[in-house]
């Protein structure tokens, strides 16, 4: 006889598998690459849906950058490799954000975006097809489809897990099985997406082995992130795609890449370097000016008519959420943000409120109100000092700076000068301020990467990055009159 439990656990294990075989039987849908069934819960109608929607959250957060004639130039390679796709009858939508970061990513229903900041390390049209190609490869064998119904079905299996032992911790432990099943797609789909994006350069009559060209620089970038975030003692910020996966010598790439070779006797275009370095002559370099530049380590914010100097001995990098700057040397952090004030609350309120310290002993000063505490890094307190700095009524720059207790009193005396550097803008200083952009010239006879770097506007280890965006990292030098990427201001 079965306990009153035991009968309900059945029935709902009965109706679970009911469920799952209703749902396996609907879910069995051909794959457009493979034209094999594969297991998935969401059509094509939902999948767009889903695009649409995320799109402008995307948006929302990247921006479009603003330059009609690159937009209709990415555009219309996306769409030559889209028409040549698995899935051409898709309304693909190719977007070049407005961000700085090194990134391309697709979205469900053929969204495809790609950023700015990863267009200057390539090199030639052929390149940002291969990207591109990769991308639309991720859309064509619905990977993020395939894997949504992977997840699907991993939270089903924990259910029948569940229903059948009543253990709650056999279900997390097929919960961590399933999660690594999922993750596992992740490199088997990038592997997928490279073999789609070669057959698709190959097909507009590029060649796929330049996709292979794009490893080194992206795996040089990688190389120099990593060594600069363990420097930094942060997360590298790695570009997670096209050939993230693959060393530089990848013996299953180059076999996927050159299988599209196979495909029919082509003579292949030129790259056609010329054209998509004049396209990219002239794009923004780090952040949009409306979101402030670090000019000689100098903040200036156009919008906020605002200027801060930082030490030179410092890294400033700024972002949409927050300026950041470091001092290798201390072991310094801070960081510069903009915080609301409530109604009638004074600069010292706001600084108690923030640090939930009543008793907070703030002194006021020109540039606004500070005070010394305590924050948590790690499993340790560290000092710290916290400034706010009035922008009106009720914006308040909000600065939080700290370093290990050893270095501190160096640390602090930076602070209060980053502090008292604080300066509004006249419109006549915000007229003048330049945004750093990546300009396209003639390599000359005696030009060299040190002397570049010390003429660049790059904020920080302008050498390497020099390097980086000229394929010449870490050794390499300049030939005369070869096409060189340097950073300058605009006039």
């Amino acid at each position: 006889m079965y306990s009153d439990y035991n009968k309900a656990m059945r029935r709902l294990l009965l109706t679970c598998c009911a469920l799952s075989f209703a749902l396996f039987i609907s879910g069995c849908a051909v794959n457009p690459v493979t034209g094999k069934s594969d297991f998935v819960t969401i059509s094509e109608a939902e999948e767009i849906r889903q695009g649409t929607s995320y799109h402008q959250s995307v948006i929302a957060h990247y921006g479009i950058y603003d330059n009609p004639e690159l937009q209709a130039y990415i555009n219309s390679i996306g769409q030559q490799l889209a028409a040549k796709s698995h899935r051409s009858h898709l309304k693909f939508h190719f977007t070049v954000l407005d961000s700085p970061q090194i990134n391309a990513f697709a979205l469900p229903g053929g969204y495809i975006y790609i950023t700015r900041g990863i267009m200057a390390y390539l090199n030639s049209e052929a390149e940002i097809a291969g990207v591109l190609g990769h991308e639309i490869g991720h859309v064509t064998a619905r990977h993020s489809v395939r894997q949504q119904s992977g997840q699907f079905a991993s939270s089903l299996l924990n259910v029948f897990v569940a229903a059948t032992t009543g253990s709650e911790s056999l279900g997390q432990l097929s919960s961590q099985l399933s999660t690594g099943i999922v993750r596992g797609y992740g490199r088997k789909h990038e592997l997928e997406a490279d073999k789609l994006g070669a057959q698709y350069l190959h097909k507009i009559g590029y060649d796929p082995e330049s996709m292979l060209q794009v490893i080194g620089v992206l795996k040089n970038q990688e190389i120099y992130e990593r060594a600069l975030a363990k420097k930094q003692n942060r997360e590298a910020n790695i570009y997670h795609g096209v050939f993230s996966t693959h060393p530089k010598n990848d013996k299953r790439l180059k076999t996927v890449v050159r299988a599209a070779k196979k495909l029919s006797s082509k003579q292949y275009n030129d790259a056609n370097a010329t054209k998509y370095l004049e396209m990219i002559n002239g794009i923004t370099w780090g952040q949009n000016i409306r979101q402030g530049v670090v000019v000689d380590n100098r903040f200036l914010h156009p919008d906020l008519a605002i200027a801060i100097q930082f030490p030179r001995h410092w890294q400033v990098t700024n972002s949409p959420e927050a300026l950041l700057a470091r001092n290798h040397d201390t072991g310094a952090i801070a960081q510069l943000s903009l915080v609301q004030l409530e109604q009638k609350e004074s600069l010292p309120e706001l600084l108690k409120r923030h640090t939930k310290d009543g008793k907070l002993k703030v002194k006021t000063h020109d540039f606004g109100a500070s005070a010394l505490t305590q924050v948590n890094i790690g499993k340790s307190n560290q000092p710290a000092r916290i400034s706010a700095l009035k922008l009106d009524q009720k914006q308040v720059l909000f600065f939080i700076g700290t370093s290990p207790q050893n270095k501190f009193s160096k640390t602090d005396t930076d602070l209060l000068k980053i502090n008292q550097s604080f300066t509004r803008l006249s419109d006549k200083q915000i007229a003048a301020i330049n945004s750093p952009t990546l300009k396209v010239i003639k390599a000359g006879k005696t030009d060299s990467f040190i002397a570049l770097a010390q003429q660049s506007p790059i904020n920080y280890d302008a050498e390497s990055i020099l390097r980086l965006l000229n394929r010449a990292f870490p050794t390499g030098k300049i030939t005369p009159e070869q096409s060189l990427k340097i950073i300058g201001l605009d006039d």
